[in-house]
């Protein structure tokens, strides 16, 4: 079960560390294969693209998407073959 202390916390930086560590934990209980962590992962993805369209405005949604998609290039982009 995954415990949150979210309501104890006063910066924006404790409250996503918890967060952080909340799905780092729901992962490690929930998934049983690589494969399971690549689909979990994707969930993750659309699941924040969700959220941030939800909650911001298109032109901000439309930045932090751009700024996104940049870092996980980055991050890929030594593997690609």
């Amino acid at each position: 079960m995954i415990v949150s202390n979210i309501d104890n916390m006063n910066t924006a930086t404790e409250r996503l560390q918890e967060f952080f560590d909340n799905l780092l934990a729901f992962c490690d209980q929930t998934t049983k294969s690589q494969e399971d962590q690549i689909l979990l992962a994707g969930s993750m993805m659309a699941v924040a693209k969700i959220l941030y369209h939800n909650n911001l405005s298109d032109i901000e949604f439309q930045k932090i998407m751009d700024h996104n998609g940049r870092d996980l290039l980055n991050l890929i982009k030594p593997t690609i073959h």
